[in-house]
């Protein structure tokens, strides 16, 4: 039995015959995405073909998966043994056991009642791009519905619930009417782009242009998924959308997939709770860092005045940049490239599609050979980073397999190209490795998404969004990603904007990293397991991984803790998501890590 197996409270089940089936259809397995969840969060799971009930897990989730008779029969013995049941799955199979009666496919809004479970509920309704209404039967509770008229059929009857939770003696079922995983991967990575996308009708964001980028295949609503920031009016309509911009726009002002995986974890944890199960995780960030900032530079021209302006914007803020280093017919000149080296900043390569030059072309061959003029310049063999310039994108997740071949770990090209489109339009602000595409039976590609969230703020992105970006991923605990242009840092306003950024930033206790940075963190805390068992006077906390990690928070639930202390690890009280838990301070070496932690009551 592997460490994975020995800790894992929760079950995870993705049918293979399931994923088969839809990849010999030609369509996509969605409920792959499942793994990605809980391997960002690092639950410790174990991965099953069928539901079948374990003596050890306390939390089953039904990713992709039709029970039989006898399966049913016992996991409803074990869920009233105490078990919490997650369907994710909403096939009619499991209706009887959930209490539901399903109702017709549906998409759209989806809006949260405030229960115990919830500890950490989004501000306004979400959107589901797939689903089915529910509707509830007997004592079935509703934990979110959806809005309008989505769930009603050609009858006239309500299936309006999204997600539903029925209890059974000592256990719960909980039910997701929403498709979750295709929600999740169609959120962060929208559809193919092969056409320019709709414009706002306010003329806030005008995508038209004639250009194929990233938003143009954004799942996420202009019309229902943007607000005003808070204490600006409504703008004009049309919106003059002019540089700098006179007025707030309405932008995306939730990382919406990063709050519906949230829902679903904080369902998990509520199970283990129930069960009385002291469990643990592991903080996205070093500990007591509650969430990450990141800035990045496009070189665009190359020209010396705007590559100093940079340098010195960056210097006055305190901040390391990843310079993203665009191909031209010339380069800065050397004593430019000296200063970014001194001053630590991370060379990274702009890939440019924007047909300005020969190889300024989207397809493979124009990328690697942007990649050897960005080594040959820069003098540096080893560029891990990319941002698509004007944030170009064609296709789905063929740009993907291009960084796998060139050694990209990290690309941020999705984002906002427009005063309007700023924020979260691609609904996160945490890392993820994209899930690839069906002729690669949707395998997890080499390379992490770190999401792009708006660009030089006084110029193509009005001040009122800075704070909300900074607020949102607060919220979640992820990365707030702003972006610097060297012309614009010529521009008074834009230039302020840079120091007091860092600043406003670093007083909520965010740091500032590079992308290669991140990139190294995600890399290792994914090789980190945690188990939390009780032992007499207090728990044993065992980490296990393959790779160091210093100051990782190792964040863990304990029931009835008091004052609990730790020789070997600074412990703090911590609220993430909503809830209270104990973080650990730990430098995580190679192999097993054991931690004894003291009850104070005990």
């Amino acid at each position: 039995m592997t460490h994975q197996e020995r800790v894992a409270l929760v079950d995870l089940v993705v049918d293979p015959d399931t994923t088969r089936t839809a990849h010999a259809a030609g369509r996509h397995a969605w409920a792959l995405q499942a793994h990605e969840v809980l391997e960002h969060v690092r639950i410790p799971y174990r991965t099953l073909d069928r539901p079948t009930p374990s003596a050890t897990s306390r939390v089953q989730l039904i990713a992709a998966g039709t029970p039989t008779a006898t399966e049913l029969s016992e996991l409803e013995t074990w869920v009233r043994e105490g078990g919490t049941l997650i369907v994710a799955d909403a096939q009619p199979a499991w209706a009887e056991l959930a209490g539901v009666d399903h109702g017709p496919a549906t998409n759209g809004l989806v809006e949260f009642t405030p229960h115990p479970d919830w500890t950490h509920l989004p501000a306004h309704a979400l959107r589901a791009v797939a689903g089915v209404g529910l509707t509830p039967v007997g004592d079935t509770e509703t934990l979110a519905h959806w809005s309008g008229h989505a769930g009603i059929d050609q009858a006239g009857v309500d299936h309006g619930a999204a997600i539903t939770s029925r209890t059974l003696d000592a256990g719960r079922v909980i039910t997701f009417g929403v498709g979750l995983w295709e929600t999740l991967v169609r959120i962060v990575q929208g559809s193919p782009v092969h056409t320019d996308g709709a414009p706002a009708s306010d003329g806030s964001a005008p995508i038209d242009e004639g250009i194929l980028k990233a938003e143009d295949g954004m799942a996420l609503s202009l019309e229902e998924d943007r607000r005003v920031p808070t204490g600006h009016p409504a703008p004009s309509v049309p919106y003059d959308y002019t540089w700098p911009p006179p007025q707030a726009a309405p932008i995306f002002d939730l990382p919406q997939a990063d709050l519906w995986w949230s829902a679903l974890v904080q369902l998990i944890w509520a199970g283990l709770d129930r069960a009385q199960s002291p469990h643990g995780w592991l903080h996205y960030w070093p500990a007591g860092v509650p969430a990450m900032a990141h800035m990045s530079h496009d070189s665009d021209g190359n020209r010396d005045e705007e590559g100093q302006a940079a340098i010195d914007a960056f210097a006055a803020a305190g901040v390391r940049a990843t310079w993203c280093q665009v191909f031209r017919d010339n380069g800065y000149s050397p004593h430019i490239y000296e200063q970014l080296d001194r001053a630590g900043h991370e060379h990274a390569l702009h890939y440019n599609a924007m047909g300005d030059f020969d190889i300024a072309q989207w397809g493979w061959p124009q990328m690697r050979a942007q990649y050897a003029w960005a080594q040959a310049i820069t003098g540096n063999e080893h560029i891990v980073s990319n941002k698509n310039h004007y944030t170009r994108w064609e296709g789905w997740t063929e740009f993907y397999v291009w960084c796998e071949k060139l050694g990209i770990k990290i690309d941020e090209s999705r984002g906002p190209s427009k005063i309007g489109s700023v924020g979260f339009p691609f609904g996160t602000a945490h890392l993820s490795f994209p899930m690839g595409d069906v002729d690669v039976a949707n395998r997890r590609m080499d390379v992490i998404n770190l999401p792009l969230h708006t660009q030089d703020l006084n110029w193509a992105g009005h001040i009122s969004c800075r704070d909300v970006i900074i607020d949102q991923a607060l919220e979640v605990h992820g990365v707030a990603h702003f972006l610097y242009h060297g012309p614009h840092l010529l521009k008074p306003l834009t230039r302020d904007s840079c120091p007091e950024l860092a600043d406003i930033a670093r007083a909520k206790g965010m740091l500032w990293w590079t992308a290669g940075e991140i990139n190294n963190w995600e890399r290792a805390r994914r090789q980190v397991t945690i188990a939390v068992t009780g032992v007499d006077g207090g728990w044993e906390v065992e980490l296990s991984s393959t790779a160091p990690l210093a100051d990782a928070g190792v964040v863990v639930h304990l029931p009835g803790a008091v004052d609990p202390s730790c020789d070997d690890a600074a412990i703090a009280e911590v609220t993430r998501h909503g809830r209270t838990f104990h973080e650990l301070t730990v430098t995580i070496g190679k192999g097993a890590t054991r931690l004894q932690v003291r009850n104070g009551a005990a």
